[in-house]
């Protein structure tokens, strides 16, 4: 069995995730491993995200089935080394399909030693994503390239977000297994709402699915459909009510030791809240979100926590989502609410300038004065524009020596990627 998806060319100057941040925390990748009686832990994807296989007595329970088929394959012949039970049941730990996209090879595994198909297991919500993925697919693998540094049109059509297998079974809030070891299947709403954490209560260990990773929430992903922070927050008030000795992260090292499980879900749980109660406060006050993005600043107790680096998710989307939530779309200045088509507005701008130098000159004094972001604002006067002039042409390869600026200093992963894919010539908003 053949995957085909296929391994996009990168962007020179982006980051790639999976190189930069294994398994979620930077600590390298860790390969099969036992971490319990009767568990192990494996890599997903590229040295990166942990797939969970669980001896319940009669046969084998796996947590997502690896990125490919390859993949798949890989992970079915580690799990052979350490057991020769069936494999009963495979969960979607969520909805994105990358993490089972190998569910086909474990079927088939199953077939091939005469054992019955698994049962596929999944949170409710996981049917609306998958339906609304087979709706955006093209558009997901597009907002896919610019995320993770992949050149344009690398990932288009390699069906990365094809829907394999919808679940045989779904639940709304617990699910508890008719299986010899114990396990409770729990909603888990977090970077995204059809999340299945996984509590074992004999052995006081908890999966915790995405709400559980190696850096800052993701709960605010600049081209993704709505996180609520309130709902991660709220999960992680769900985990604390469990007596956990163990806990293992979707994304990152495991934690050990109630203490120390209990002082990174409340660091999680507090942060997310400052956040939002910060973010509504100067709502109230009537402020706009360009000022409340750069108000609003981390006390150091969550800015400086090893459980929070701001690797992948961090304080400003969150801010940005909170505002999405509870404000709407609209940035309440009019001439956004009607907007004429980009073309026809921005070659109005353009030829309402009349000493086009003039805007090239600021900008390129913003940049040399240690301010990008003020010479963006002052650029895009004719980067925006959609007319072929040597000014538009100089002012779109100025915003990419700022983009390459931007880059370096980026607060995470996915902005330096945005900023890395505009400064390599990527048209960003064509």
């Amino acid at each position: 069995m053949t995957s085909k998806k296929r391994v996009g060319e990168r962007i020179e100057g982006t980051v790639d995730w999976f190189e930069e941040n294994p398994t979620g925390g930077s600590v390298g990748a860790l390969g099969f491993r036992q971490v319990a009686d009767g568990m192990w832990l494996q890599d997903i994807q590229f040295d990166t995200g942990n797939a969970l296989t669980v001896d319940h007595g009669a046969g084998l329970l796996q947590v997502d089935t690896g990125i490919n088929a390859h993949r798949a394959a890989e992970m079915i012949a580690n799990v052979r080394t350490v057991s020769d039970k069936p494999i009963t049941h495979l969960v979607y730990s969520h909805g994105h399909t990358a993490y089972n996209h190998g569910v086909e090879v474990w079927f088939a595994h199953n077939e091939e030693r005469g054992d019955p198909p698994p049962i596929v297991i999944a949170q409710r919500n996981v049917l609306l994503r998958l339906r609304r993925y087979r709706e955006t697919q093209e558009y997901l693998e597009r907002v896919t390239e610019w995320q993770f540094g992949f050149a344009t049109n690398s990932i288009v059509g390699t069906e990365m977000f094809t829907v394999l297998r919808d679940p045989d079974v779904t639940y709304i809030d617990e699910l508890t297994l008719d299986t010899e070891r114990p396990i409770t299947l729990i909603h888990s709403h977090a970077e995204t709402d059809d999340g299945s954490g996984l509590w074992f209560p004999d052995d006081h260990i908890l999966y915790g699915a995405n709400a559980t990773i190696g850096s800052f929430p993701n709960a605010g992903s600049p081209l993704r459909s709505p996180r609520d922070p309130r709902a991660w927050a709220d999960q992680m008030d769900r985990y604390l009510e469990l007596p956990a000795q163990l806990l293992i992260r979707e994304y990152g090292t495991n934690i050990e030791g109630a203490e120390a499980i209990q002082d990174y879900l409340t660091t999680v749980r507090d942060a997310l809240r400052w956040l939002r109660d910060r973010t509504l406060e100067l709502m109230n006050s009537g402020m706009v979100l360009e000022d409340a993005v750069n108000q609003i600043e981390l006390p150091a107790e969550y800015a400086d926590s090893p459980w929070l680096p701001q690797t992948y998710g961090c304080a400003d989307y969150i801010v940005r989502e909170v505002w999405r939530i509870e404000a709407g779309w609209w940035d309440r200045n009019i001439t956004s609410l009607h907007p004429a088509p980009l073309t026809a507005s921005t070659d109005a701008v353009l030829a309402a300038i009349t000493d086009k130098q003039a805007v090239l000159d600021a900008a390129r004094a913003h940049l040399d004065a240690d301010q990008p972001q003020l010479a963006l604002h002052v650029v895009d006067l004719l980067a925006m524009a959609r007319s072929e002039t040597p000014e538009v042409a100089e002012a779109k390869a100025l915003k990419a020596e700022i983009a390459a600026v931007l880059a370096v200093d980026s607060p995470t992963y996915m902005s330096t990627n945005y900023y890395g894919a505009v400064a390599a010539g990527h048209p960003a908003r064509d």
